[in-house]
């Protein structure tokens, strides 16, 4: 699509996000980014963290990408977690809020 093309798809709230030839990579190293995050808790690198990452996956169901997310990436770290560090991660607890700022 041209750069024209995708500014007229956007004005369409529906779908003003789009998919590119980068999507696929972008969705791979946001994940990744969110699973190194989660080891270097686990391995006490740092005592806490927030992975800020785009796409942040928290629309995208196990078997398909919804929204502007390709993958779950906080239950696929979760679920890495559990697989490398057994008992220690056994238990976790997932909280995903959505905020909506009204400015007046």
């Amino acid at each position: 699509m041209s750069e024209h093309e995708l500014l007229l798809l956007g004005r369409d709230e529906q779908r003003s996000l789009y998919f590119n030839n980068e999507s696929y990579q972008c969705g791979l190293l946001s994940c990744g980014g969110a699973i190194e995050t989660c080891a270097a808790v686990m391995d006490r690198v740092v005592k806490n963290a927030f992975a800020v990452i785009r796409p942040p996956g928290h629309h995208a169901e196990p078997c398909q990408a919804m929204g502007f997310c390709l993958f779950n990436n906080v239950a696929i770290a979760t679920k890495i977690m559990q697989q490398r560090y057994g008992d220690d991660c056994k238990r976790v607890l997932i909280v995903d809020w959505y905020v909506i700022s009204h400015l007046c």
